[in-house]
């Protein structure tokens, strides 16, 4: 597949070496995001709901939402055309299928076409999502919970700390940090005042936030977006 217009499913692997904002917007087709590595926050309204290793999550056409990818994440991402039938809500959908389908894809090395095994694997991925209901976004374990609750100051006891590293394959600092710059890259246009955000949202003083963004924030030159 060469261009999302041309057809009525298109895939993406979106692969950064940095953690990636993203921008909160509506979406004309309708997406589907697997994780295959890493993690991240999905913003729908004042809610974060956080995405981890082997999660697929829908997102219905017109959905106002952002994806903010952690660094060294691997997502596949793939938008439905209108004309397709699809779930009409957004939630997590729990198929090893799609997983799997979704996996193939992100580790394609073979012509890229929608008329043979590549372009099957996007119809095998769409019917099975058919068969599926999404589920709540909101039912979080304890651990997630934490997360979705305080992104840049949650608490962890010593065995969630080890079952973060396991799904996020980043231990807790590492994910709060990226969390805190996101919560200050999100309020800075509604105050001035740097200082008191980056208090606020759990870093020393200024400095270390240029710091953390000048180690965790992309310099643009990597798009990570291999499509399909």
């Amino acid at each position: 597949m060469t261009t999302s217009a041309q057809y009525s499913i298109d895939y993406q692997l979106l692969e950064l070496a940095h953690l990636s904002p993203g921008k909160r917007q509506r979406h004309l087709k309708g997406r589907l995001l697997v994780i295959h590595q890493g993690g991240g926050l999905l913003q729908l309204g004042r809610y974060y709901y956080p995405l981890t290793n082997q999660d697929v999550v829908f997102l219905p056409a017109n959905t106002l939402f952002a994806w903010h990818s952690f660094a060294h994440s691997r997502v596949s991402q793939l938008a439905f055309s209108p004309r397709l039938t699809q779930p009409t809500h957004a939630g997590r959908i729990h198929s090893a299928l799609i997983s799997e389908c979704a996996t193939r894809l992100a580790h394609w090395q073979e012509p890229q076409d929608w008329q043979g095994a590549y372009g099957r694997l996007c119809w095998v991925i769409h019917d099975e999502l058919l068969r599926h209901q999404p589920r709540q976004l909101k039912n979080l374990g304890t651990l997630l919970q934490s997360i979705s609750d305080n992104p840049s100051d949650f608490r962890l006891t010593s065995a969630q700390e080890a079952e973060c590293k396991q799904i996020f394959n980043a231990d807790s600092d590492t994910i709060k940090q990226q969390c805190a710059l996101l919560c200050i890259l999100r309020d800075l246009s509604k105050t001035p005042q740097l200082e008191q955000l980056v208090l606020q949202h759990g870093l020393s003083s200024v400095s270390e936030f240029e710091q953390a963004c000048a180690h965790w924030l992309s310099t643009g030159n990597d798009t990570g977006v291999k499509n399909g």
